[in-house]
C-alpha cells in the first residue's frame, strides 16, 4: 500500500496505484543491487591497492563505524520505521520523520566530535597495531557524513521513493568506487585517503538529497520523538550492543590475537558474500514497515503468515547462490581480492553457515519487533555475545581466523534458538488475533 495514505484509505487505491507502487519496488530493489554490486567493488578495489595488512587496518576502523551504525540503528532508524508506518495522520508524521532527522544529525555530531577528542590524543592503540592518528580525521568525518546518508535513504524507504533512493545512491556509492579507482590510478590510495573518500562522496549526495526534502528537525521536535522512541529504542539499543560484541567484536579479539591480517581475511570473506548482506538490508528497510502494516491490519496470525511466507521465498533466493560460492570460493576469492587472499577461502563455508542462519533471525527479529517484545532480542543479545566472545577466545588462539568465524557460527545458532522458543511458547492474547 501506499505510504503517503491512512491504512483505512489504502484499501480504495484504483489500479494506478498499484502499478506505481509496483514501480517503486523496483527501484528498491534496483537500488539493493546496485549498493550490493558497489560494495563488492568497493572491498575488492581496497584489497587490491592496500595489500592484506592495510586492508585489515581498514578493516578495523570499519568495524568502529559500523559500531556507531549499530547504535544509530537502534536508537533512530529502527524505531523511525517500526512507528513512522504506524502513524495515519500525514501531518503528524511528518512532524515525526522532521524529529527522527534532528535526532539523526545530533547523534552524528556527537561522533564526530568524540572522533576528534580522539585525535587529539597522540597515542592511540588498537589490538596489536598502532594506528596513525592522521587517520582519525577523515574517519570522523565518515561517521557523520556516512550515517547522514544513511539516514536519509532510510526516510525515503519510509515512503517507498524508490527513485530518489536510487539516484542518491548512485551518487554515493558509484562515486565512492570512482574516487578510489582515481586514487589507484594516482598511486596517492592510503587509508587515509580511502575514509576521505567514503566522507566526501557521502556528503556529496545528503546535500543534494536533502535540499528537496524538509528534513531539518527543531529542538522542541528533536526533544518529542526522543521521547516518543526512547523506550523503544532503548530495549534494541541493549540488543545491538551485545549483538556487535558477539558479531563484529568477534574480529576485533582475532585482530587482537592473530593480527590484523587475519580480520582483513575475515573481512574479504564477508565481502565475498555481501550480496546477501545487502539483500538483508533491503529486508531491514522493507519488511519492518510492512510488516507493522500487516500487524494493524491482520493482528497477529497475519503478521506471522506474511513473515512466513516472505521467509520461504527468501530461502530459496539466498540458499542456491550462496552454495554456489562456498563450492567455488577459492578460485572467486584469487579473483576477487587477490591470490594473497585465496588463503582464506575455507572461511567461505563457515560465513555461508553464518548468512543462512542470520536470513532465520531476521524474521524473528522483525516478529519481536512489531510485537513489541524487544526484550527477549536483548537477552538473546546477551547470551550470544558472552558466548561468542569466550569461544573466540578460545578457538582464535589455536585456529586463528577460522576460531572467529567458528564463533560467529555458534553466536549465530543461539541469537536463532532463543527467540524461536519465546515465539513458540508465548501465551496467547485474544487480543492480537
Amino acid at each position: 500500500m501506499d505510504a503517503d495514505l491512512p491504512l483505512n484509505a489504502a484499501q480504495k487505491q484504483p489500479q494506478g496505484s498499484f502499478r506505481r507502487r509496483i514501480l517503486r519496488n523496483q527501484w528498491l530493489v534496483g537500488d539493493q543491487a546496485l549498493v550490493s554490486a558497489m560494495n563488492f567493488l568497493t572491498s575488492a578495489v581496497l584489497a587490491r591497492m592496500l595489500g592484506v595488512h592495510e586492508f585489515g587496518v581498514f578493516s578495523v576502523f570499519y568495524i568502529i563505524l559500523q559500531y556507531l551504525n549499530s547504535i544509530q540503528l537502534a536508537l533512530i532508524v529502527s524505531p523511525m520505521m517500526t512507528l513512522a508506518p504506524q502513524i495515519t495522520d500525514e501531518s503528524e508524521r511528518a512532524i515525526f520523520l522532521k524529529g527522527m532527522g534532528g535526532y539523526q544529525y545530533a547523534f552524528s555530531a556527537a561522533g564526530f566530535a568524540l572522533t576528534l577528542l580522539l585525535a587529539l590524543v597522540e597515542k592511540f592503540h588498537l589490538g596489536p597495531a598502532n594506528l596513525d592518528p592522521g587517520v582519525l580525521l577523515p574517519f570522523a568525518l565518515s561517521i557523520f557524513c556516512f550515517q547522514a546518508q544513511d539516514w536519509l535513504r532510510r526516510f525515503w524507504y519510509v515512503d517507498e521513493k524508490g527513485r530518489a533512493v536510487f539516484v542518491n545512491d548512485v551518487i554515493s556509492y558509484v562515486g565512492q568506487v570512482v574516487v578510489l579507482l582515481v586514487l589507484w590510478r594516482m598511486h596517492a590510495a592510503t587509508v587515509t585517503s580511502a575514509y576521505y573518500a567514503v566522507a566526501i562522496t557521502s556528503l556529496v549526495a545528503f546535500l543534494a538529497g536533502a535540499a528537496g526534502e524538509d528534513v531539518w528537525g527543531s529542538v522542541r521536535e528533536i526533544k518529542t520523538v526522543v521521547k516518543q522512541t526512547w523506550a523503544f529504542g532503548r530495549s534494541l539499543l541493549v540488543a545491538s550492543q551485545f549483538q556487535w560484541v558477539g558479531s563484529q567484536g568477534i574480529l576485533i579479539i582475532v585482530a587482537a590475537i592473530s593480527g590484523v591480517s587475519a580480520a582483513g581475511g575475515i573481512r574479504a570473506v564477508m565481502a565475498l558474500l555481501g550480496p546477501v548482506n545487502v539483500l538483508y538490508q533491503l529486508l531491514d528497510n522493507v519488511i519492518p514497515v510492512r510488516a507493522a502494516r500487516e500487524f494493524a491490519k491482520s493482528g497477529r496470525a497475519g503478521l506471522l503468515a506474511y513473515l512466513r511466507r516472505t521467509g520461504l521465498l527468501l530461502s530459496l533466493v539466498v540458499g542456491v547462490p550462496v552454495l554456489l560460492i562456498s563450492l567455488a570460493a577459492r578460485p572467486i576469492m584469487a579473483i576477487a581480492f587477490g591470490k594473497a587472499f585465496a588463503g582464506f577461502a575455507h572461511l567461505v563455508l563457515w560465513q555461508a553457515i553464518y548468512v543462512l542462519l542470520a536470513l532465520v533471525y531476521k524474521g524473528l527479529q522483525y516478529y519481536h519487533r512489531t510485537m513489541g517484545s524487544v526484550g527477549v532480542l536483548a537477552r538473546s543479545a546477551l547470551v550470544v555475545s558472552v558466548v561468542s566472545v569466550a569461544s573466540c577466545i578460545i578457538l582464535a588462539r589455536q585456529y586463528g581466523a577460522t576460531g572467529g568465524m567458528i564463533a560467529l557460527v555458534v553466536g549465530q545458532v543461539l541469537n536463532v534458538a532463543i527467540p524461536l522458543r519465546a515465539l513458540v511458547f508465548r501465551k496467547p492474547n485474544p487480543a492480537e488475533a
